[in-house]
């Protein structure tokens, strides 16, 4: 079992609120259990439970531990805005692969009625980190504009799947000897041209895959699969 403590003091570790509620209420832990807590920043703490109070579960450190569950390999997911429910599963998805930051965009053809709730978003990657045993929570950013993407791609190494695009392949884009790599990946509308155009200006490159067109959220979690895979994390 492993529990999220944003503020996690290795001198006095205890679980207090929703988490020692969650703890023995919900799963019934008891003294003599042993539990991990993580601070969501890369520490993370093998305990056994010394305690179970009314309002708190107390803790002995056993062992300390950095950056486990960790790639080596920083990916920075721009998705257009979608809807709360499917914006949701990709968040989930793709910190379970290791995604480090997911900043939204609003592009062309993305529905700009739609306002996601950003508390919502961070609880699910927490979650999704407590679920797969990641010890660092990616950043979740509020929404940039395409023309804010389009800055940042001129300063980092990003791909893009397009539905159009023909020759591109996702395995020659990736560059195995760089650590940092961001995707955007489009709304349901898809990237327009003049986007695409404006995105390889800024040295951006453009990849195909495959000849069925994918929801993003489905885009986004096999583009980010495709890339650990290439980038040598998953050893199939």
């Amino acid at each position: 079992m492993r529990f999220y403590l944003p503020n996690l003091n290795k001198s006095c570790v205890e679980l207090t609120g929703d988490a020692h509620t969650h703890a023995a209420y919900a799963l019934r832990i008891r003294a003599g259990d042993y539990i991990t807590v993580f601070d969501g920043r890369g520490v993370e703490l093998s305990c056994k439970v010394k305690e179970i109070k009314k309002d708190k579960t107390l803790l002995d450190v056993l062992d300390s531990a950095e950056n486990v569950g960790e790639t080596a390999i920083n990916v920075t997911l721009y998705l257009s805005v979608i809807k709360q429910d499917r914006f949701e599963l990709a968040v989930q998805k793709t910190t379970e692969l290791g995604v480090n930051k997911i900043v939204p965009v609003y592009s062309a053809y993305t529905q700009h009625s739609v306002t996601l709730n950003h508390d919502r978003l961070n609880k699910i990657a927490i979650s999704a980190c407590e679920q797969c045993g990641r010890s660092r929570v990616p950043i979740i950013e509020q929404a940039i504009s395409f023309d804010d993407l389009l800055n940042r791609a001129a300063n980092s190494y990003l791909i893009f799947p397009w539905e159009r695009e023909l020759h591109g392949k996702l395995k020659d884009a990736i560059n195995t000897e760089k650590s940092d790599i961001a995707v955007f990946i489009g709304p349901e509308g898809g990237i327009t041209e003049d986007e695409k155009n404006k995105l390889t200006a800024v040295g951006a490159k453009s990849v195909t895959l495959g000849a069925r067109i994918l929801r993003a959220e489905t885009a986004a979690i096999s583009t980010l699969s495709a890339i650990y895979y290439e980038m040598g994390e998953w050893n199939l």
